[in-house]
């Protein structure tokens, strides 16, 4: 009779969950949420800087939402290719509504239409850019829950964590758009071809965000990939 030492290995069941898994928490916690603020908070930053034609947040926002896109689709096929087939549960159907509108996403921000009709493109992209980073948040906590998914339920602390993060972050950059908003107020002939005032700050509270998201996304992976 062979030990069991001398059997083979089988492979991990869970191993395609597991990558739909990190897909998910890179594209969202991390790049999604960097994205976002990018395109939201720092029109009036690095002004000087040209990138392709282009300004250097546009670049930046187009780089983080490409890899959102990108480990979305690629996750949502991922799990079909697991799951064979549809699975009737909230984090299936959340999920198909996510990946739907974060699919779309590069549609909406490359349509350029009339003047009118282009204000309504660019208010459902930012609508459907917001309402996609909290539905697949929401999907994370669901998929903790789920047996076949074999989660700890230590990522419900971690995934809120990130949440909070990404919360306090968008607070600190509100608070730097009111204190640049009220000095050009107060000064209004700043010279436009300078950042807007507080861009260092604004900077930093970037840099910190990034750093914390990353160190968020680790443990997360970790925790997902943990036997």
């Amino acid at each position: 009779m062979p030990s069991e030492l001398d059997l083979p290995d089988l492979p991990d069941p869970t191993v395609l969950i597991k990558l739909h898994g990190t897909f998910m928490v890179i594209a969202w916690i991390l790049f999604s949420s960097v994205g976002g603020a990018v395109a939201r908070y720092f029109k009036k930053t690095w002004v000087t800087e040209q990138y392709f034609g282009g300004d250097a947040w546009f670049l930046y926002h187009r780089m983080y939402m490409f890899f959102t896109w990108l480990l979305t689709c690629s996750g949502f096929i991922i799990i079909f290719i697991d799951m064979d087939g549809w699975q009737d549960t909230a984090h299936a159907i959340l999920g198909t509504i996510t990946f739907v509108l974060c699919f779309l996403q590069p549609i909406l921000g490359a349509a350029s239409p009339a003047r009118q009709p282009r204000k309504i493109v660019r208010f459902f992209h930012i609508l459907s850019g917001n309402v996609s980073y909290y539905l697949a948040v929401i999907n994370m906590f669901l998929a903790v829950g789920l047996k076949s998914a074999n989660l700890p339920e230590a990522l419900y602390g971690w995934i809120a964590g990130g949440l909070a993060l990404h919360l306090l972050a968008h607070g600190a950059f509100n608070v730097l758009d009111y204190m640049t908003r009220k000095k050009t107020a107060d000064h209004p002939m700043l010279d436009p071809t300078k950042d807007a005032s507080y861009s260092r700050w604004r900077k930093l509270t970037l840099m910190t965000q990034i750093i914390g998201l990353l160190a968020f996304t680790i443990v997360i992976v970790v925790l997902i990939w943990h036997e």
